[in-house]
């Protein structure tokens, strides 16, 4: 399906980086892309690791694309990144953000990864509102919402004005559907299991990593707090800390 105006830009492109025989899938969070992930994925494959980053179905394209997808569609494009890493390493963790973190929950509980990592997953959100997106996606496609905030690199611009200027009922409704599906999953999972959270995060509050952490059956986990961190923990200020938090989790034996 085509849509006018419509592109995939640059620093929404996939990434993927050859590495060693282990490798690591990386999955970005709601109305975002694969550039969440570039700083961490360079410095994963830095550690020898191969680092997949793909972009979601309707993502860092166009507003009009992301109302074509559905939760199954994210899913989908997620679990065959996995499989196309598993057929060339011979082993491969799961790390995800923010909703790319409710997707690598359940997948951690279907796949049984040795390893996994969730940064301010999105099992709970501080807006309670998500709970009526059903109800508003029959009235509306997408509402406009104060967003002030300028890029000076054009494609960010972009990204900002086609998703990140918008509230999206009927794909919030999915987004619901899956951070209800990961809740029941937790406790399926067994991975080795490093819990992230932000302080300042104003989307997912801490208790969500707290019930990650108290409700998973991993014999081995940890849960790390950043104190000056958003949401978008791979992208802000502590973004070196948090890779080095992960990458010593990834690598520790």
């Amino acid at each position: 399906m085509q849509f006018a105006n419509c592109r995939t830009v640059k620093r929404s492109l996939p990434i993927f980086l050859r590495g060693g025989d282990t490798g690591v899938l990386l999955v970005h969070g709601f109305t975002g892309s694969p550039h969440d992930f570039e700083y961490m994925a360079n410095e994963l494959n830095k550690a020898g690791l191969t680092v997949s980053v793909p972009r979601l179905p309707g993502h860092g394209t166009c507003g009009k694309d992301f109302l074509t997808t559905t939760r199954h569609d994210w899913l989908r494009r997620a679990y065959d990144a996995y499989y196309d890493l598993q057929g060339i390493c011979k082993e491969v963790y799961i790390a995800g953000l923010s909703m790319g973190g409710v997707i690598a929950l359940i997948m951690a509980a279907d796949l049984k990864p040795k390893k996994l990592v969730t940064l301010a997953a999105a099992t709970h959100v501080f807006d309670k509102r998500i709970a009526l997106a059903p109800l508003l996606a029959l009235f509306k496609e997408k509402m406009v919402r104060q967003n002030d905030e300028q890029y000076d690199d054009p494609d960010l611009q972009y990204l900002k004005n086609e998703y990140w200027s918008y509230n999206w009922p009927k794909q919030a409704a999915e987004l619901y559907k899956l951070m209800k599906e990961a809740r029941k999953k937790v406790p399926m999972i067994t991975s080795d299991t490093l819990v992230v959270a932000a302080r300042n995060d104003n989307t997912v509050p801490l208790s969500a990593a707290e019930f990650i952490y108290k409700n998973i059956s991993s014999e081995k986990r940890k849960m790390l707090v950043f104190e000056k961190s958003g949401h978008v923990l791979s992208n802000d200020v502590e973004k070196e800390e948090v890779t080095k938090a992960v990458i010593e989790w990834f690598l520790d034996k």
